[in-house]
C-alpha cells in the first residue's frame, strides 16, 4: 500500500510540476508573434459602394482589395509599433501602390490583461496625394477584438466614410492568420 501511495503522490507532483510551467501567452504576446499576420478574409456591411458604382461585400474578391494587398503582412512590435511588408505580390510601381516596407505608426490595446479594443492603422485603408502617390491613411481606427489566439486574429471596426457623397458607414470585419 506504501508503494502505490507513494507512486501516487509522484505522479501528482509530476503533474502539479507540468501544469504550472505551461503558462498562457497575453493578449501581447500572440499579437506579436514573429512572423505577423496575413489576412484571410474582409467583409463589409453593409456592402462597400466601390467608385465603380458596384458594391463589395467581400473585400478580398469583389474589388475592394488589389491583388497586391492579398499577401501582405502586417506586423505588431511590442513596442507599440506596426509595420506593412510586402507579399509575395507587388505594385509595379510605389504611385500603385507600397513596394517596400511601410510604419504604420503605432498600435495599442485597451486593456492589455484583457482587450477589448485595439486602436491601430487598417493597412488597406489608404489615399493618394496632390501629386497621385500612394499614402497610408494616418486615422487610427478603434477595432473591436472579436477573437485573438495564436491562430487567429479578427476585429471589427468601423469606417466612417460620409464625408464621400454616395458613402455610408461601414462596418469591417477583418480575419487574419499567422504568415508561414
Amino acid at each position: 500500500m506504501k508503494k502505490v501511495l507513494s507512486v501516487l503522490a509522484v505522479a501528482a507532483l509530476f503533474l502539479v510540476g507540468i501544469t504550472s510551467c505551461t503558462q498562457e501567452k497575453t493578449a501581447t504576446e500572440m499579437l506579436t508573434q514573429k512572423n505577423g499576420w496575413v489576412l484571410s478574409s474582409a467583409t463589409s456591411a453593409p456592402a462597400y459602394h466601390l467608385s465603380d458604382g458596384s458594391f463589395a461585400t467581400d473585400l478580398m474578391t469583389e474589388g475592394y482589395l488589389m491583388a497586391w494587398e492579398l499577401d501582405d503582412i502586417i506586423v505588431f512590435n511590442e513596442n507599440g509599433s506596426h509595420l506593412l511588408k510586402p507579399g509575395k505580390n507587388v505594385p509595379e510601381s510605389a504611385a500603385d501602390g507600397f513596394v517596400a516596407e511601410t510604419s504604420l505608426g503605432n498600435w495599442s490595446f485597451d486593456n492589455v490583461e484583457n482587450p477589448e479594443f485595439i486602436f491601430m492603422q487598417v493597412p488597406f485603408l489608404f489615399d493618394y496625394d496632390a501629386e497621385g502617390n500612394f499614402t497610408f491613411d494616418a486615422a487610427v481606427e478603434k477595432c473591436q477584438v472579436l477573437s485573438l489566439t495564436e491562430n487567429e486574429l479578427r476585429i471589427k471596426c468601423t469606417i466612417d466614410d460620409t464625408e464621400n457623397p454616395a458613402k455610408d458607414v461601414y462596418s469591417f470585419t477583418l480575419t487574419y492568420v499567422p504568415a508561414k
